[in-house]
């Protein structure tokens, strides 16, 4: 076949594509606006960066100047907010159980005289870890208030008995520990979560595009075997169907990044080269992941199904949530065969962290040779399909 013939078997099945996008309003919808509307959705849920003033209530057994002191400081945390002082453990527990605080600090009777006395009175702190966020969050804050409180307490305590500041500072934190957070020290949740919540929306998106174009090309009249005639070669058949669909996902995800980087100031601290180019490889690998799917299914409400069971919890296995390293052998090899999960380790190495490429290397090549094997399947289902179907179709669009 001359390379004139291939370059027209490729521009056919281009146009034909993109006519059928045009003629179908709904799937030009999915493609590029509708991510689009979700990416800005959740910028807004995600905009403040932190959760700020965390409704929790106090239960006040003492009632002293200090236990109003202590009741003080953790209103004036910005993490939480003292939404409810109530007179009995009972009582919070109640406002817990109702969803209306996230955590409880109650603060023992006599807990002024007892630290007069030189004893050690107990403030107790009860957290929703249902709520693992905001309760880890509320009670985290709760707690830092209370240390900062008894540091505060013992200080005064030793001055008052003649000990020096700074001997008492060596007292009270004979071993002095630092704290250096290296990636994300604010736990900004925009650099936690929306900058993989972005790509794994985007990820159903491109299956969803792949797996419709390639079903109804499987199922209309003339099946795979008119595809083969239009194109001439498998190759052609995949690069003119899904070319106009690489686009359309490069630029969505390209915008993405541009509101996550650009408006909200994400950190982004690696190469922009490789950064492009893990994206790319992402949006072709989810593509022939998606078309695969659409040859194995019977219909496209089957192969639409297929596709959801495979990328849907991509998410969880990906390891942003739960580590990979403590999920079962099953969970990891799930995750290593969809694209999310190399594709968002290169991604937090270039962003958040700024790896040397080396480091970044094993992920892209791994992403790479997921796209291989999935193209290579396509080609050889395409190719059998195409030798199996009678060869009677027609050369109309």
């Amino acid at each position: 076949m001359t390379a004139r013939a291939s370059l027209f078997g490729f521009r056919h099945i281009l146009g034909r594509e993109l006519r059928q996008i045009a003629a179908r309003p709904a799937l030009a919808f999915m493609l590029a606006p509708m991510p689009l509307i979700i990416f800005i959705a959740l910028a807004a849920v995600f905009a403040p960066g932190l959760p700020r003033d965390l409704p929790v209530a106090v239960v006040d057994l003492d009632g002293s100047t200090l236990s109003r002191q202590v009741v003080r400081m953790v209103d004036g945390a910005s993490d939480v907010a003292v939404a409810r002082q109530v007179p009995s453990l009972a009582q919070a527990r109640q406002a817990l159980v109702a969803h209306e605080v996230y955590a409880i600090l109650m603060i023992p009777p006599q807990m002024e005289r007892n630290l007069q006395l030189g004893q050690s009175p107990e403030i107790v702190i009860f957290s929703n870890n249902q709520f693992l966020a905001a309760g880890g969050t509320a009670a985290r804050s709760m707690l830092t208030t209370a240390l900062t409180f008894s540091a505060g307490v013992s200080l005064r305590l030793l001055e008052s008995n003649g000990v020096g500041p700074d001997r008492a500072a060596e007292l009270i934190t004979p071993i002095p520990v630092q704290q250096s957070p290296l990636f994300n020290p604010s736990l900004d949740y925009i650099q936690f979560l929306l900058s993989a919540i972005i790509p794994t929306v985007m990820q159903i998106f491109i299956c969803a595009a792949a797996v419709l174009s390639f079903s109804r090309e499987r199922h209309s009249a003339g099946g795979i075997a008119r595809l083969m005639h239009l194109s001439k070669t498998p190759a052609q058949a995949i690069l003119g169907k899904l070319l106009p669909y690489t686009v359309l996902g490069t630029l969505v995800l390209l915008l993405g990044d541009v509101l996550l980087f650009i408006f909200f100031g994400a950190d982004f601290r690696g190469n922009v080269a490789v950064f492009f180019l893990n994206g790319l490889l992402f949006i072709l690998a989810c593509q022939m992941l998606g078309a695969c799917v659409a040859m194995i299914a019977r219909d496209t409400t089957g192969a639409l199904g297929m596709m959801a069971v495979i990328v849907a919890p991509a998410f969880g296995f990906a390891g942003v949530s739960f580590p990979r390293f403590g999920m079962s052998d099953f969970a990891q090899a799930w995750g290593s065969i969809i694209p999310l999960t190399p594709y968002l380790q290169l991604r937090t190495d270039q962003t958040l962290r700024g790896a040397p490429l080396e480091y970044s290397l094993p992920a892209m090549l791994w992403l790479f040779a997921l796209l291989v094997a999935f193209t290579a399947l396509l080609w050889a289902m395409i190719y059998r399909a195409s030798r199996r179907a009678p060869q009677t179709v027609g050369v109309n669009t």
